[in-house]
C-alpha cells in the first residue's frame, strides 16, 4: 500500500514547500476546480480504480496548503 501512495505524498510535500515560497494570494476555489478538471483529464495510473490523478491532486493540495500557511502570517 505504501508503494501506491509514495509519489502522491512526495508530490504533496514538494507542493507544500513550493506553496510556502509563493507570496501571491491564490484563489483557492479556482485552483481546486481547475485542479479537479486537470486531474480527471490526466487520468489514473493503471492500478488505481479512481479516475483522477492522485499525484497531481496531492501536489496541488500541498501547494494550496503551503500558500495558505504563509498568507495567514502576513
Amino acid at each position: 500500500m505504501i508503494d501506491y501512495f509514495f509519489l502522491p505524498f512526495t508530490g504533496m510535500i514538494l507542493g507544500f514547500i513550493l506553496g510556502r515560497r509563493i507570496t501571491v494570494k491564490l484563489n483557492v476555489w479556482f485552483y481546486l476546480v481547475v485542479g479537479l478538471v486537470v486531474g480527471y483529464l490526466l487520468g489514473s495510473l493503471p492500478y488505481y480504480n479512481f479516475p483522477l490523478s492522485y499525484s497531481f491532486l496531492f501536489s496541488l493540495v500541498g501547494l494550496l496548503i503551503g500558500n495558505l500557511t504563509v498568507r495567514d502570517k502576513k
